[in-house]
């Protein structure tokens, strides 16, 4: 079973409780989020640090926009990443993120590829552009899409894409794992951000070898 979470958001507790119910030998593949606006984004990082055998970890905006913060690379407008919880994530460090923290964060990939049983999986945070090819595709798209991707109402390439970014209540109206189909009922995403930060919760969602989803 290979398992997809998103949108920590420094929710550690929550994080842990999920954690558990999944098996050990499993792997999970994590899209990005996991600090700001939750109060223990260090406790997070740490429990990643501690799956690092059995995960694959991929960048969220706003760990891109903490790198470009403290690098002070410009990319992003004055006081952008404060306006988006920032001061949750010092204060979890003490004021003082180490830099082990910050290469790891910097190591993160911007997307990640499974193949089960026949069917194409892209695991990315916010999701892609259409008709442009992956290796193509702009970092800021794949960390920050939102409206383009889902007025598009047909499957990206052959793949089914797995992301989060975009809370579901956005979408439906309800904190659920969202399955956007098309006109054939056909999945063409699957969205896992399910609120936790915002009063909704943590969800897990599981591919069997036989596409077959559980949602945690």
């Amino acid at each position: 079973m290979i398992w997809a979470i998103s949108d920590i958001h420094g929710m550690y507790d929550h994080l842990l409780k999920l954690i558990q119910k999944i098996p050990e030998n499993d792997k999970i593949i994590f899209l990005g989020d996991y600090i700001d606006r939750g109060p223990d984004s260090k406790l997070v990082l740490d429990l990643l640090f501690k799956l690092k055998n059995r995960a694959v970890f991929l960048k969220g905006n706003h760990e891109d926009m903490m790198i470009d913060y403290l690098e002070k690379s410009g990319k992003y407008s004055d006081g952008v990443w404060f306006r988006n919880g920032a001061a949750y994530t010092f204060r979890s460090f003490n004021n003082n993120i180490e830099e082990k923290y910050i290469d790891f964060i910097k190591a993160l990939k911007l997307y990640h590829i499974e193949e089960i049983n026949g069917q194409k999986y892209l695991f990315v945070h916010g999701g892609v552009r259409y008709r442009i090819n992956l290796n193509e595709q702009n970092k800021r798209d794949l960390l920050w899409i939102r409206d383009d991707f889902y007025m598009q109402n047909k499957r990206y390439e052959d793949y089914i894409v797995i992301h989060g970014h975009t809370p579901t209540s956005y979408i439906t109206g309800e904190y659920e794992v969202y399955f956007h189909k098309d006109e054939n009922n056909n999945i063409i995403s699957i969205d896992i951000d399910t609120g936790c930060v915002y009063g909704g919760k943590l969800s897990a969602l599981g591919i069997s070898e036989n596409n077959e989803y559980t949602i945690l």
